[in-house]
């Protein structure tokens, strides 16, 4: 997934969407995880909270 705003990212996944959370990405596979709310830009960062922890997560680390 490219690096998107968080206008952009909420325009394109409503919340409750699920995504395979990877921590890094250069392990194959996680846990699913769904979207609790909207997304928002934190500084460079572009973040969303989750329903596992971590909770709140940048949207690069989400896998669709």
């Amino acid at each position: 997934m490219s690096k998107l705003t968080a206008k952009q990212f909420n325009e394109k996944y409503l919340v409750g969407h699920t995504f395979i959370y990877q921590r890094s990405r250069f392990l194959r596979g996680g846990p699913t995880v769904r979207t609790l709310g909207r997304a928002k830009d934190e500084g460079e960062r572009t973040i969303v909270e989750i329903d596992i922890e971590p909770y709140y997560i940048d949207i690069d680390t989400l896998n669709y």
